[in-house]
């Protein structure tokens, strides 16, 4: 909450500046959308299994809800820099063996810094390259009966790259306007193979 907090003075802060300056270039924004992320909960099932002796079935969300606020500047008509910060909710796993189950679950947030171009000003296809710098937060819980115990927590941060592609609908006379698009973020929280793909609908105010 305390990132939100700051990131929000801040993009109140370039918004004054913008509304000083040149209106036209500065901007600030909110994408919405999923967060896909592969748990590779098959291969904790069959490490379960193996340990156990025993069957165990697994159910993992396939995406999470994902959100992200901005600021950009664009430096010319092709070429824009960005900040923002981003935040999913969190993405689960169960396993269940017999009457037993555990579960994992996991949740992202951090700051981004990316500089986003356009091929052409006739058309509103864009590409994004950047970093991030990412924390992953895990839970852990077991459930045996109807009694369910937290039994591991663990948080991980470091920085990554990120990459995307989308297409802008156009600009308001007020520079407002949609886009849709798809975002890469390699290595959430510094980990190897922690990759987020984030499919989101955005608006620039």
């Amino acid at each position: 909450m305390n990132k939100i907090f700051i990131l929000l003075i801040m993009l109140f802060m370039f918004s004054n500046v913008s509304n000083a300056a040149d209106s036209n270039k500065n901007y600030f924004g909110i994408d919405v959308g999923y967060a896909f992320v592969d748990l590779k909960a098959d291969k904790t099932a069959q490490k379960l299994a193996n340990l156990s002796g025993s069957t165990v079935t697994y159910v993992e969300d396939a995406a999470s809800a994902y959100a992200r606020i901005y600021y950009g500047h664009a430096i010319n008509d092709k070429l824009d820099i960005q900040a923002g910060y981003f935040n999913t909710a969190s993405i689960n796993a169960t396993y269940t063996i017999g009457a037993n189950s555990a579960s994992e679950s996991y949740e992202a947030s951090g700051f981004d810094a990316s500089f986003k171009y356009r091929p052409s000003i006739e058309n509103g296809f864009y590409g994004k390259l950047g970093a991030h710098y990412s924390e992953l937060t895990g839970l852990a819980s077991i459930t045996i009966g109807a009694t369910t115990y937290d039994i591991a927590s663990a948080k991980a941060s470091g920085a990554g790259i990120m990459y995307g592609i989308g297409y802008d609908f156009g600009k308001n006379e007020d520079g407002s306007g949609y886009k849709i698009g798809y975002d890469f973020y390699n290595g959430i929280g510094g980990l190897t193979n922690a990759d987020f793909g984030l499919l989101y609908v955005g608006y620039n105010f």
